[in-house]
């Protein structure tokens, strides 16, 4: 969701005139709906639940651990490497105006971590250049030293903001980070920053260290090319569950989420881009709900329910636990 770019300097006077018509109109709607969220905010029921306190230099290198920040930013330590999906740390995302303000939806629940908490990163992940994806004053916040591996058109956002070691990855293509090999696939979505631009691409992306896998997907219409990974599924798998009223066409409601979880194989179910900023109509909490239900008996595969929640496994457990999953997924 969330097309759209930073604005750095005012500069309209040289947009087409078509260009500043959409331009204005995206300022003046954004404000409604900032002033519609903060009005909303004040009298909602439904602001989620958060967890506890992280300590993130607390977790052990031998383990795979991971914790929601909300939306769809997870902080990971995948087998000692750190890795740190599509930040977003600040009050609001949107479009930023002459770095005076964001325009855009506020935030619901309070991030658990900032930048300044966060343990040197290893890699940063951005799945897509959508504002609540790409978010670029989040980005900049950060220490520069971590690679970036993005979708393929996103590298001319990026690397001005200081990062030298940009990836950009088509679907099928890999690179490798400390060990972490990292590989993109596709989804069923769409990529463009403005309407104007062509589509920049967006990822998912297969985490692997020592035999260990991970999904994160990207947001996501119902489709069946995750059903793939079931010859060799991951142990985890992170889907976006919200921003499907009435995106359903970009956006897989939580019964479809739950029917393309089920078919790579996988056995952990980390739902996200829910519950942080309103993007769509359906209730704040309704996601997560419908997914429980969807589930029925295997809802325990739902392993993280709170914004600031960790699932944590240790290489034992591992190992145990993919051996499972492996007799569970042969014919």
């Amino acid at each position: 969701m969330l097309p759209g770019r930073a604005i750095r300097s005012p500069g309209c006077a040289f947009l087409p005139s078509w260009r500043k018509f959409w331009l204005f109109g995206v300022l003046a709607a954004g404000s409604l709906l900032a002033l519609a969220n903060i009005r909303r905010g004040a009298l909602s029921t439904e602001t989620p639940q958060t967890g506890g306190q992280l300590r993130p230099a607390s977790w052990p290198s031998n383990a795979i651990t991971v914790a929601w920040l909300g939306h769809a930013t997870l902080l990971i330590d995948f087998l000692g490497v750190r890795v740190l999906t599509d930040p977003t740390f600040f009050h609001r995302v949107g479009m930023n105006v002459a770095g005076l303000f964001t325009v855009g939806p506020a935030r619901r629940a309070p991030v658990p971590l900032t930048p300044a908490a966060l343990p040197p990163l290893d890699l940063i992940l951005i799945t897509h250049a959508h504002m609540d994806h790409l978010d670029l004053r989040s980005l900049g916040a950060l220490p520069k030293a971590a690679a970036v591996v993005s979708c393929s058109g996103c590298r001319d956002l990026i690397r001005p903001l200081g990062y030298s070691d940009v990836r950009p990855l088509r679907w099928g293509e890999s690179t490798v980070v400390h060990g972490l090999r990292i590989t993109a696939m596709g989804a069923r979505h769409w990529g463009r920053r403005w309407p104007w631009e062509a589509d920049r691409g967006y990822n998912s992306y297969l985490l692997e260290k020592d035999g260990v896998r991970m999904l994160i997907a990207c947001d996501s219409a119902f489709t069946a090319l995750f059903s793939q990974l079931r010859a060799n599924p991951p142990l985890i798998a992170a889907f976006s569950i919200g921003a499907y009223d009435p995106w359903i066409r970009s956006h897989a409601d939580p019964e479809q989420v739950w029917e393309m979880f089920r078919e790579t194989g996988a056995r952990y179910l980390i739902p996200i881009h829910w519950g942080t900023f309103r993007l769509s109509k359906e209730p704040m909490d309704e996601p997560l709900r419908r997914l429980i239900q969807a589930a029925g008996p295997r809802a325990d595969a739902i392993v993280i329910r709170k914004i600031g929640g960790i699932f944590q496994q240790s290489v034992p457990m591992l190992h145990q636990a993919a051996m499972a999953q492996t007799s569970a997924t042969q014919p």
